[in-house]
């Protein structure tokens, strides 16, 4: 984890603050459905509560930055408010990359949201990523501009698959992280939200403002300092703290670069944080929420699962692309934040292990069972919902170490499976107490094949269901009570 002021971003403090179009969005009262939320209480004094928001994203439909800041706003007035802590810090986790759906707002993305509302016709009847690799393509059109000009500055830019997450820096930036800071600071909350992305400077070079601004009266554009992309963890908090940065910047507390990648992102062309040395330490260093006993670490997605040899050379830090949850462990996180944006069926395969939700609890709930550790808590939102052909599927969760009770799982999860299931998950198959809170999946627990057929449903978007947009909630007090109420299931 790098501690982030104005001036590590390359953020110069000379310049006015930009207009955030997104950080006032309009009164509106309609509001895609959310589930109930789960909320696991424990109301004792200086307990952390937290929100783990599970977002559906509808890129398609968020046509503006205020189309954007309106759905987020919705997920915080109807799944955060009403059941904010009070007189002690709340702290609310979206998923991973849910500052995606920016990249095809504003007019440059109106080519990619007809071809993710119609599809594109030189793929019917061809097989995923065609429909994702042609939306990418309908993104690199529309920031022609943007990418002639950036390619002049980065030449390796134009090999990469993803680099429209570099030319889209400014909207970005105007979009998600305005929308996030504006929301930290009006609900007075803290806010942690991830988005692939480039680093940045504002700037008013007219080279630059021409070729990346989205609007002819923007006379100062975020630039990319950087031709490639990192997946980021932001966090912002609930006062200003750098009084002369601009809004999307001003009350931001931390960012944290994903290591290792997935395939996937790798094949995007998107850059990794740093493994080794004083870097890799920094990057990963814990952020402390004052009030309470909580150290929060973050561990997005892919980092969650490695832990590698407890006895590695040169120490837990050493190599954090290989152990980077010992390294949590080390430098004193006790709660692990997993935002995730699973590409993938929810009911289908993760590598050799046939049934996903099963090889998932090497994450977040390995995180409180592993005894090499002592992680307290672990907080793991999902995205769900398709990327033309890509679908984004899970189960929400909070865990705690050690909790004792009756116990829940994940959906297809209540026996091993013969066949399916490899020796080394077994004993995650059944009732686990750990779950404080959990989001059901779109279909109720039951034999594997069913849900199978469910998901591939899902991913088509074919079939009579809907992926699950809802929150679940749990007090996280020091120490531990581990007698509390948990198992709590939130409503579809």
């Amino acid at each position: 984890m790098r501690r982030i002021a104005a001036t590590v971003l390359g953020i110069c403090a000379c310049l006015a603050p930009a207009t955030a179009a997104a950080a006032a969005p309009r009164a509106n009262p309609t509001c895609a459905h959310f589930g109930r939320p789960a909320v696991a209480s424990d109301v004792r004094p200086h307990a952390l509560r937290v929100f783990a928001i599970q977002f559906r994203q509808q890129p398609a439909a968020i046509t503006s930055a205020r189309s954007y800041s309106h759905a987020i706003d919705c997920a915080i007035r109807t799944e955060v408010l009403p059941h904010l802590a009070r007189g002690r810090p709340n702290l609310v986790v979206f998923d991973e990359d849910i500052g995606l759906e920016a990249i095809a707002a504003g007019p440059r993305g109106a080519a990619a949201r007809a071809v993710l509302r119609t599809g594109s016709p030189g793929c019917r009847g061809q097989a995923s990523p065609c429909e994702t690799l042609a939306t990418l393509s309908a993104v690199d059109a529309g920031y022609g501009r943007a990418l002639t000009y950036l390619g002049g500055h980065f030449p390796n830019l134009s090999g990469q698959l993803g680099r429209s997450f570099v030319a889209a820096t400014d909207d970005f930036v105007r979009t998600f992280m305005a929308t996030m800071a504006a929301a930290a600071l009006r609900y007075g909350v803290y806010v942690v939200a991830s988005n692939t992305q480039a680093p940045f400077a504002l700037t008013r070079n007219r080279a630059a403002v021409a070729a990346l601004r989205a609007s002819p009266s923007e006379h100062e554009v975020y630039a990319p300092t950087q031709g490639r992309a990192f997946d980021q963890t932001f966090i912002w908090g609930p006062r200003v703290i750098h009084r002369h940065a601009p809004a999307p910047t001003a009350n931001l507390i931390a960012v944290n670069r994903k290591v290792p990648l997935t395939l996937f992102e790798q094949a995007l062309g998107f850059a990794p944080g740093p493994a080794t040395g004083p870097a890799a330490r920094a990057n990963l260093e814990p952020v402390a929420i004052p009030g309470t006993g909580a150290r929060l670490g973050f561990a997005t997605s892919l980092p969650a699962f490695e832990y590698g040899n407890p006895g590695a050379p040169g120490g837990a830090c050493a190599n954090v692309a290989v152990t980077y949850m010992r390294c949590l462990n080390k430098l004193g996180a006790n709660v692990v934040i997993q935002a995730d944006a699973n590409d993938g069926q929810w009911s289908g395969a993760d590598g050799n292990e046939l049934w996903q939700p099963l090889s998932w609890m090497g994450s977040a709930y390995r995180a409180v069972t592993d005894p090499s550790v002592r992680f307290a808590y672990a907080v793991n939102p999902f995205m769900v919902g398709n990327l033309a052909d890509t679908p984004f599927d899970g189960q929400s969760a909070i865990l705690e170490r050690g909790r004792r009770g009756a116990g829940c799982h994940y959906v297809g999860n209540g026996v091993v499976v013969p066949g399916d299931d490899l020796p080394q998950f077994r004993t995650y198959a059944g009732d686990k107490p750990q779950f404080l809170a959990l989001a059901p999946w779109v279909a109720p627990d039951g034999p594997r094949a069913g849900l199978r057929t469910t998901g591939s449903e899902l991913a088509a978007a074919t079939g009579p269901l809907q992926y699950v947009q809802t929150a679940v909630i749990a007090d996280l007090p020091f120490p531990l009570d581990r007698n509390r109420a948990g198992c709590k299931v939130a409503g579809r």
